[in-house]
């Protein structure tokens, strides 16, 4: 996986595994918008912050949950069964 890097921040080149469940997510988020290459691991299934609203167009649904679609920016993604 190949990243260009367009962000200067302060922890550019480092990369971090997001292992936390929806109430440290937030955390990740932080280190992404500080330059961070940042891997969300969720199990298979999704994360449990993806059934939390509000949702787009108040509709539940894959992809639909603000609250996740929030805390994901800058985050790359794996599924992975452990």
């Amino acid at each position: 996986m190949e990243k260009k890097e367009t962000n200067n921040g302060p922890l550019r080149g480092i990369k971090v595994l997001d292992l936390a469940g929806p109430t440290a997510g937030f955390c990740g988020k932080l280190l992404a918008d500080l330059g961070a290459l940042v891997i969300k691991v969720e199990k298979p299934g999704g994360d449990a912050a993806c059934t939390l609203g509000p949702f787009r167009e108040g509709k539940p649904g894959t992809g639909q949950s603000l609250f996740s679609l929030y805390q994901d920016t800058g985050k790359y993604g794996i599924t992975l069964d452990i």
